[in-house]
């Protein structure tokens, strides 16, 4: 095949002389292709969605862990666990019940999970109740006998069985 003189003094001699079929991508192989790509992102989207609530969910099993710890070492001081919630809103204990004191235990992710405590002189019971993209996940217990459950179904109810551990 002879290639134009043009297109040898240019150094394109591996481009199509004309007349031939034009490069490309046809409509029916750019379909395919969106195809394959809304298949594999209707797939991906909802498993990094569960895997990213069940995150948010570890790190607010977490957050209960540490703040039951700052009771532990609270109570180690004073005797009791009381005074650990912030009944104004200025992250100072200064009530038994309530949202934790920041000053005393700060949530890593309050935007998700709101902890609260409800203390008396000889035990504690720790809640994270989700809020904003988490609602409806179920709240999440700890207490100072160290039992632990997850409210699965949302129903404001921990079962027996299912729901007195924490799951996934």
């Amino acid at each position: 095949m002879r290639v134009p003189i043009l297109l040898r003094l240019r150094g394109l001699s591996g481009l199509r002389v004309a007349g031939s079929r034009a490069a490309g991508f046809s409509l029916l192989e750019l379909l395919v292709a969106l195809v394959v790509f809304a298949v594999i992102s209707a797939v991906a989207l909802p498993v990094y969605t569960q895997y990213a609530d069940r995150t948010f969910r570890r790190e607010a099993q977490a957050d209960l862990l540490r703040c039951g710890q700052a009771l532990e070492v609270q109570a180690a001081e004073r005797f009791s666990y009381t005074n650990a919630a912030d009944s104004n809103g200025d992250g100072v204990a200064d009530a038994d019940a309530g949202p934790i004191a920041q000053s005393l235990c700060a949530p890593s992710s309050p935007d998700r999970y709101q902890i609260s405590v409800d203390g008396s002189a000889t035990t504690f019971a720790l809640l994270a109740t989700p809020v904003g993209p988490m609602v409806g996940d179920g709240a999440i217990s700890f207490d100072s006998a160290g039992n632990r459950g997850w409210d699965k179904d949302d129903d404001g109810n921990f079962e027996p069985g299912e729901e007195d551990r924490w799951g996934l």
